[in-house]
């Protein structure tokens, strides 16, 4: 089963954990990660790489504005969109 996700990120907790960080480039990771994974011929079921994880960069939910809090760039439902 092949695995998506929107990317990684843990610097700001673990700061020499950055080999492990995969940029979200603004959703081209999680969409490059599905589209590598519908390429495959054989394919069933898709795991999603996240755990709504906002101190590893690993989230997609819905998100509300709010004053020094990340947003995505496309929308609040960005992420959930994308899948």
């Amino acid at each position: 089963v092949p695995g998506v996700s929107p990317g990684y990120n843990d610097t700001k907790i673990r700061p020499w954990n950055n080999a492990n960080t995969r940029p979200r480039s603004r959703g081209k990771y999680f969409r490059d990660s599905w589209e590598a994974a519908a390429k495959l011929s054989d394919l069933q079921a898709v795991s999603i790489t996240s755990w709504n994880e906002w101190g590893e960069g690993t989230q997609i939910e819905e998100v509300v504005s709010r004053v020094g809090y990340q947003e995505y760039e496309e929308g609040p439902t960005m992420y959930i969109d994308i899948s």
